[in-house]
């Protein structure tokens, strides 16, 4: 009997000549990985269809075997998904988020908030605003850190509560902007930044919030015990 469900691709890994094993996060099984056969022949089933730039509705049988993997059997894009053409900035934020949720989720532990924040970052990304696309991968990144209970403090200090007019110091150990005062009870876990971050005007420069962005992904990397190849794309802080 197929199992039918809503899915993107997090990521996918050659398995012999044809074959591929793609790794879905679903709104029903949660994070997956399934059997493609012939993946890269196959392309009357497969070709053009196994990209992550949009959501799927697929379907996989269980596997016979224990410890075997499940084979997809079929994909198709979801109703009322807009296609859209390929753009770089679109394509290195959507990488970081499809990371992002790879590394943190547990196999076959669906979580409806997680699969709606996919669906909230594909619909607002597509855009023509550098700075719009940024301020959603920030949001949706944010939004993600909360549901796993680890959400950073950005513009305030997280020790004293102080508002912060400038971001030059982050935990990554206790978790979010930190004043020049506080900063000094943990030194090994603090971030120095090059390049201060102003809170008055985060949300309208692109560079500040590219700098936010990479500061949370290295938060991410710390909490997740995991590299994120992702972090190479963006501009250095």
């Amino acid at each position: 009997m197929a199992n039918k469900t809503n899915a993107y691709i997090l990521s996918k890994k050659e398995s012999g000549e044809s074959d591929l094993v793609v790794t879905f996060y679903s709104n029903t099984f949660g994070k997956i990985d399934l059997f493609v056969k012939s993946a890269r022949k196959s392309k009357k089933r497969f070709q053009g269809k196994l990209e992550n730039s949009n959501q799927y509705s697929i379907e996989f049988v269980k596997a016979k075997k224990i410890n075997s993997l499940n084979s997809l059997t079929s994909i198709e894009q979801a109703k009322n998904i807009r296609f859209y053409e390929f753009d770089k900035s679109i394509y290195i934020y959507r990488s970081i988020i499809l990371e992002m949720i790879d590394k943190f989720e547990i196999d076959n532990q669906p979580n409806s908030e997680v699969f709606s924040l996919m669906e909230f970052f594909y619909l607002n990304i597509n855009s023509n605003n550098e700075i719009k696309k940024i301020k959603t991968t920030v949001k949706t990144i944010n939004k993600y850190l909360k549901i796993n209970g680890v959400q950073p403090t950005i513009k305030k200090c997280y020790s004293c509560k102080k508002d912060l007019i400038n971001i030059k110091f982050f935990d990554l150990k206790n978790g979010g902007s930190v004043c020049n005062k506080c900063r000094l009870k943990n030194k090994p876990f603090i971030l120095n930044l090059n390049k201060p971050i102003n809170t008055k005007t985060l949300n309208r420069d692109f560079n500040y919030l590219n700098n936010l962005l990479i500061i949370l992904l290295k938060f991410c990397e710390y909490h997740s015990g995991k590299i994120f190849n992702s972090v190479k794309y963006l501009r250095v802080i």
